[in-house]
């Protein structure tokens, strides 16, 4: 009963993280600097407009990855508990929550992919 609870609470938490990384990973990306807003200043400030917005550009870029890397890892925890789960001889339940939750976990991942691939083609 004990692994139950922890399992379904670890699932819960890897799903949560990866939502919450994938809405700041949103808000990156349709976050426009403001720089873009500016319109006469622009032409006055160019050069360090440029420079912030290049390292706002990269700071996304690293975020997107980021939010990949931790979508992969809550996608390998969530393998291992479902493995754990098989090997300990749990009910078909859990077993079916757990690949759920596998499959929650890579579609989060696909969109972390495709997020952190938007970013380096905008760049």
């Amino acid at each position: 009963m004990r692994l139950e609870t922890t399992t379904t609470r670890t699932l819960r938490f890897g799903l949560v993280a990866i939502a919450a990384l994938a809405f700041s990973v949103g808000l990156a990306l349709g976050n426009k600097s403001p720089a873009w807003a500016q319109n006469d200043d622009a032409a006055q400030n160019g050069a360090s407009d440029s420079d912030q917005d290049a390292q706002a550009a990269a700071e996304a870029v690293q975020q997107a990855h980021d939010a990949a890397d931790a979508a992969e890892e809550a996608v390998q925890s969530a393998i291992e508990t479902r493995n754990g789960l098989e090997s300990e001889g749990a009910p078909q339940d859990q077993i079916d929550e757990a690949n759920e939750a596998i499959s929650q976990a890579r579609a989060a991942k696909e969109a972390a992919d495709e997020a952190a691939q938007r970013t380096d083609e905008g760049q």
